[in-house]
């Protein structure tokens, strides 16, 4: 009988610190390596180690498949070193090898750019054929034919299950790597595939993963309406949270069947209340709204039942001690239910990244290695009017005062006030102290400090 291959698929964790991917209430499924696994011929077996719950183990395989990010891509090439000494192939796939091929192939021996679909089957049959090639290129395709992840690999212990049902963002945003990994164009996976597989996920609570929920247009928001009115006919008795720009509350009639179709939460881009800074992030649809809309947004969202994460960046040029004190202010006085708060970081692929290095004022470019300080929580570059370390401690001070245990309450309560749900109340309280965890503002355990 013919020895099965086997394929072992490898979420990296960073070992840096925590954060937002790895928090036991915030992190989410490695969709990606279930698709992957899905893709994947029957005849193989297949394996996953999810690095969010235990450490890396090594475990015989023929094949390994690794995902990660720019701040876990550390982590990843440690793995692959592993492997590569033993003789075993490493593919490595994700938005960082993406982004930097011509690095990650001197890490691992094959690296998949873009989207996996397109490619994963040849790659397999090249494996298998001894004709493994060293770099395989994804491409966009306008429909999106891909298969149901194996969800059965996934951790139980994951609190939110994960779906995608589009890709592509056309914000373009300047500090977001995501145009250039999945372009700029929205596409769909049919809504019936998608119910499919909700139906699927034993979990109550799902986290859609697409960029951008709703688009920006009446076909993207009329397929929303229809995505909404398919889950609530099925019946799926889901929670659900999202990520969206701030239109998504333009047309009551989506905000009603969003909440109906068991909306709990959305996150919206706010970035910035500074018209100067919006610009530099290149955020035009914010800036279009009027910094003076937003808590109109977050109001219009909570008659529904809707709770708004509202996320910003410090971090940016122009910002002093002076400013990062002001913007504390109205951060902790905006109406949102809660807040998401983080350091402007230069991702490989953006073209904030591409400037700050020709402008040679990146502060840790000793890569791989400084790849894992990429989290959103570190100053990682030269300002033009203040020390970054100087700003950093302002910014870790504005931490502790926007997630004190008095501003958490009052979210909290400010979200019954204007739901009048105490579900809503409930998850506002939930996410705002979710996030004082991730950073580490009144936690005893040092081991949950980010």
């Amino acid at each position: 009988m013919k020895k099965r291959k086997t394929l072992l698929l490898v979420y990296a964790a960073s070992k840096l610190r925590k954060g937002f991917l790895n928090n036991v209430a915030t992190r989410y499924q490695p969709i990606s390596l279930g698709i992957i696994a899905a893709l994947t011929p029957k005849d193989w077996k297949i394996k996953l180690i999810d690095e969010n719950f235990r450490d890396f183990r090594y475990y015989p395989a023929d094949l390994v498949g690794i995902t990660a990010f720019t701040s876990t891509v550390t982590r990843a090439y440690e793995i692959a070193a592993i492997y590569r000494e033993k003789g075993i192939p490493v593919v490595l796939g994700g938005i960082h090898a993406s982004m930097v091929p011509d690095e990650a192939l001197q890490y691992v021996d094959s690296v998949v750019t873009g989207e996996a679909e397109s490619v994963w089957p040849q790659l397999i049959q090249d494996f298998e054929n001894g004709e493994l090639k060293r770099l395989y290129k994804g491409v966009l395709q306008p429909l999106i034919k891909s298969p149901r992840p194996m969800r059965e690999l996934f951790h139980p212990g994951y609190i939110f299950a994960s779906i995608q049902t589009s890709r592509g963002c056309p914000m373009d945003c300047d500090f977001c790597s995501v145009t250039a990994f999945n372009g700029k164009h929205y596409r769909f996976r049919p809504i019936d595939d998608v119910m499919v597989e909700f139906e699927e996920i034993p979990q109550k609570h799902v986290f859609i993963l697409d960029d951008n929920l709703i688009g920006h247009n009446k076909t993207t928001y009329e397929r929303a309406k229809n995505l909404f009115r398919e889950m609530i006919r099925r019946k799926l008795n889901k929670s659900w949270i999202g990520q969206s720009s701030i239109n998504f509350a333009d047309d009551e009639e989506l905000l009603y069947l969003a909440a109906k179709s068991g909306c709990k939460l959305i996150f919206l881009g706010i970035e910035s209340e500074i018209p100067d800074e919006l610009t530099q992030a290149g955020k035009r649809f914010n800036l279009m709204r009027g910094v003076d809309s937003y808590n109109r947004i977050f109001k219009k969202m909570n008659k529904y039942g809707i709770d708004v994460i509202a996320g910003f960046m410090f971090g940016w040029d122009n910002e002093t001690p002076e400013i990062i004190r002001e913007r504390t202010k109205y951060i902790t006085s905006c109406k949102t239910n809660s807040i998401q708060v983080t350091i402007m970081t230069p991702l490989p692929g953006t073209r904030i990244f591409e400037q700050l290095q020709q402008e040679g004022r990146l502060l840790y470019t000793n890569f791989p290695d400084d790849w894992q300080r990429y989290d959103y929580y570190e100053m990682l570059f030269r300002h033009q009017k203040t020390d970054p370390a100087v700003l950093e401690a302002h910014i870790h001070e504005a931490w502790r005062k926007i997630f004190s245990p008095v501003q958490i309450m009052r979210r909290t309560f400010r979200t019954w006030r204007q739901t009048k749900s105490l579900t809503a109340s409930y998850w506002a309280y939930s996410s705002n102290y979710d996030f004082s965890r991730i950073i580490g503002i009144g936690v005893n355990d040092p081991d949950q400090k980010y």
